[in-house]
């Protein structure tokens, strides 16, 4: 569980999405403070994004083994 505001700001770049969604997850079913629960979404909608857009590059490419995206027909 992240501590305190410090704590996160100095961990939260350095996370990868599974470990935001995890923190996320966890503040919402624990501590619920509502800063960290938007910043901790914050960063999880930007890796997601990050990836989902990677992902369609790659499935425009034609090159895509994604598990989140459909193949191309």
């Amino acid at each position: 569980m992240i501590k305190n505001w410090s704590e996160l700001n100095a961990t939260l770049n350095n996370l990868s999405e599974d470990e935001v969604k995890a923190a996320l997850l966890e503040e919402v079913d624990g501590a619920k403070r509502g800063t960290f629960v938007k910043r901790l979404h914050q960063r999880y909608c930007a890796l997601r994004a990050t990836r989902e857009r990677r992902e369609l590059k790659a499935l425009v490419a034609g090159t895509s083994d994604s598990p989140h995206l459909p193949p191309v027909a």
